[in-house]
């Protein structure tokens, strides 16, 4: 009865297939993905921050690695959940804003056809995943509000507007947007100038507060991600407004972001499969207009001239609804069968190809693990304190290590290691940074890069340690 019920709701399956692929996948690879290596090395400690990222997802990695231990399945075990509630909350969305229940289906079948979601997001994508999930729970969250203004609604608004902003810092950019509808719909405005919001604000106040006086403290960490903002978009940080670049930069990535929907919507509307019609105009759409606007000003004033799709795909994924609002389609059940295949075939390419590509010795980072180095430090090193160049190869190394405290040069946010401590030694890579002719140790033709690592002695200078 419970499999049969299962099987009757697409979503529900997609839902489950998703999860149990993305942890499946796991157990072919030799080494963690770039995100999953990051949360290896932060989750070791609960702290107020952690590098340029909020610390949501690393509590919840914590958390899930004290039930699970540190190991590859746990990181795996948290994404896959975030995956597969992404597709329930669509589904719970469409449902209440189409009135066609097939149209609500295909409201997340049609994802299968946005690459960035259904690769990157699926593989690797840590706090994005996290943010497009936090961004879909306040639209439901809204949606509860227009009906029923009662209080437990408006503390659930404060909760997961404190959530989206503790899971990345892009969510202030949906925040802005839906600022702004205020002055654009009345319901929005209904919803913000009852008394009882008064207590969402409170609430999102009281849970933000120890991180912004963390991210706000004398230590800097303001300024470092400032630094690194500036660095992954390409901003100089200079005064002067541009507008031809950030402007032919961000439609460039959109492009990139919904080509292959695009292109399946147009050749379906060329053959006569289906129809373009005016969506309705509500709150929602309003808000798809104005939150499209708010990213137009941003990356115009803020210069950016680098985007990314991932960095749009939580902002842009919740409006995918709005298209099926615009389209009629002459077959929809046919449009829902086949899609549904589509995102199977895709679930089942993307399960097997770690292992193809593992079998065929086709060159995956993946491919490569850490065990050489991690016997190395273990053999030569294994009373000292251990830093890694990077929280990539910190994270890796944990997960060998699970009961060893690691360390990592480019981990900004630790406090100062006590300095009477100088038994560390560091790992190097490339010879052009290791000053001493004779370095404690070295390996050769490591990795995918097939890098050269030496292990030197660490002077104390810069190095941090939550001690």
């Amino acid at each position: 009865m419970f499999v049969e019920r299962i099987f009757k709701n697409r979503i529900h399956l997609l839902a489950l297939l998703t999860f149990l692929a993305i942890t499946y996948i796991t157990f072919f690879k030799s080494a963690l993905e770039l995100e999953d290596a990051e949360q290896a090395y932060y989750s070791q400690w609960l702290r107020w921050g952690y590098d340029d990222q909020p610390p949501l997802y690393t509590w919840m990695q914590y958390f899930v690695n004290q039930v699970f231990g540190v190991q590859k399945i746990s990181f795996s075990l948290l994404r896959a959940t975030i995956f597969a509630s992404i597709l329930l909350a669509i589904s719970h969305i469409a449902s209440k804003i189409l009135p066609n229940k097939k149209k609500s289906e295909l409201a997340v079948l049609l994802l299968v056809l946005l690459p960035i979601f259904i690769d990157f997001t699926f593989r690797r994508l840590s706090h994005t995943s996290l943010l497009c999930l936090s961004i879909m729970v306040t639209i439901i969250i809204i949606q509860r509000l227009l009906h029923e203004k009662t209080w437990m609604n408006y503390s659930l608004l404060g909760l997961v507007l404190s959530i989206g902003i503790l899971s990345k810092y892009n969510y202030i950019l949906f925040l802005v947007a839906l600022g702004c509808a205020v002055f654009f719909d009345t319901s929005i405005r209904k919803i913000v100038f009852d008394r009882k919001f008064l207590l969402s604000v409170l609430l999102m106040i009281l849970f933000l507060s120890p991180h912004l006086n963390w991210l706000l403290g004398h230590e800097g960490y303001v300024l470092e991600l400032r630094q690194s903002i500036a660095i992954k978009t390409g901003n100089s940080l200079d005064t002067k407004l541009y507008v031809i670049g950030p402007l032919f930069s961000l439609i460039v990535t959109v492009f990139k972001l919904i080509a292959p929907l695009l292109v399946v919507f147009i050749v379906a509307f060329a053959f006569g499969k289906l129809k373009f019609q005016r969506p309705k105009f509500d709150w929602f759409t309003k808000l798809a207009l104005i939150q499209f606007l708010v990213l137009i000003l941003f990356f115009v004033f803020m210069n950016i001239q680098k985007v990314e799709e991932r960095w749009l795909l939580p902002l842009v994924l919740p409006f995918m609804i709005l298209l099926l609002r615009s389209v009629k389609f002459n077959a929809i059940q046919k449009w829902s069968s086949y899609l549904f295949v589509v995102f199977v075939s895709v679930i089942v390419i993307q399960t097997l190809r770690t292992p193809v590509e593992k079998i065929l010795n086709i060159p995956s980072s993946v491919h490569f693990g850490f065990e050489p180095l991690s016997d190395t430090l273990n053999s030569q090193f294994g009373e000292q304190i251990w830093m890694l160049p990077d929280v990539t190869y910190g994270g890796n190394i944990k997960i060998l290590n699970p009961k060893k405290e690691i360390f990592s040069k480019d981990d900004f946010s630790l406090p100062p290691i006590n300095s009477n401590d100088a038994n560390i030694i560091e790992v190097v890579i490339g010879k052009e940074t290791v000053k001493e002719e004779n370095p404690l140790g070295r390996l050769l033709d490591f990795g995918k890069e097939r890098d050269t690592l030496f292990i030197v002695p660490y002077e104390l200078g810069g190095f941090n340690s939550k001690k």
